[in-house]
């Protein structure tokens, strides 16, 4: 049996990191900011996918212009008689509005309107790369078309997207309020991810060095300098962590990293994953509760 194309990419980088490591790490920095996008789910995200897309049929979908091109939005509003103002939700790397709708319905029972969108080359967003100030550049954009926001809820990288559209330092112009955040399943740092990815490329130590070098280039700071504990030092907001103890994508340790700062609660659950957590009920349910400022408690879901 032959080769699979990830084998044979990843056969080219070991290679290529000896003779020319300079050339493989710019090479694998262009490789980890494009997102893979595939039509193919599988049963399971079959399932899900018809039960959720009922949700998004119902939204008002906008197309928003930012810098780098154009997003795909889409909105609830709520029928309460007085607003209780606007969540946005921020979906992870390779994911979509659509995986993030088991939240909407509980929102918008609450009096919330619902904002979401689809990140820079992902669902029916423009692009075909995405890196941090992209997406958070994006999001911004998002904030600003629609008006500014009571609450966020993130998953995976939407985590960090959100963290550092809040902060607004380098290389974005200003920051956005955010006065709840609820993360889940989020990375603590994005050094974790390129040195992941390095690792699952072969690259050698200066060839990581290279990739990581690229960061620095494009984003005006290091990798090191792109961390949740330190976003969070920066702003003004009650954060409420949400992570899986069997996490196989992000560890849970990422979520007791970030869970260091004064104004952070941590909800930890148990047999959720990294994906199905955002669906799961009472995970749901305490993020909605959070945003709304209902007590949440530190007690394993």
């Amino acid at each position: 049996m032959g080769l699979s194309p990830e084998q044979l990419i990843r056969s080219g980088f070991k290679m290529a990191s000896h003779i020319a490591p300079g050339l493989a790490g710019r090479a694998a920095f262009k490789l980890f900011c494009r997102p893979m996008r595939s039509s193919a789910l599988n049963p399971g995200e079959q399932r899900l996918a018809a039960k959720l897309a009922p949700i998004l049929a119902e939204a008002q979908s906008h197309d928003v212009s930012y810098s780098d091109g154009h997003i795909r939005a889409y909105q609830w509003t709520a029928t309460a008689a007085q607003s209780q103002g606007r969540v946005l939700l921020v979906h992870g790397w390779t994911g979509r509005s659509l995986v993030m709708t088991a939240f909407v319905q509980p929102l918008l029972d609450l009096g919330f309107d619902v904002i979401t969108f689809d990140l820079p080359a992902h669902g029916d967003s423009s692009g075909r790369t995405l890196t941090l100030p992209m997406a958070a550049r994006a999001l911004q954009a998002v904030v600003a078309k629609f008006g500014a926001v009571s609450g966020v809820i993130t998953h995976s990288f939407g985590g960090p997207v959100a963290l550092l559209a809040a902060e607004g330092g380098v290389p974005l112009s200003h920051g956005v309020a955010m006065p709840r955040i609820v993360l889940i399943s989020s990375p603590a740092t994005m050094a974790m991810a390129t040195t992941m990815f390095g690792t699952r490329m072969g690259l050698t130590p200066q060839a990581q060095s290279a990739m990581e070098a690229e960061v620095l280039r494009l984003a005006g700071r290091p990798i090191e300098a792109f961390r949740g504990d330190d976003f969070l030092q920066k702003i003004s907001a009650q954060v409420l962590v949400i992570h899986d103890e069997d996490d196989a994508d992000v560890a849970f340790s990422n979520a007791e990293v970030i869970a260091t700062q004064p104004n952070v609660q941590l909800m930890k659950t148990k047999g959720l994953g990294h994906r199905r957590i955002i669906i799961a009920p009472r995970v749901v349910q305490a993020a909605a509760a959070f945003l709304a400022d209902v007590s949440v408690g530190r007690a394993t879901a």
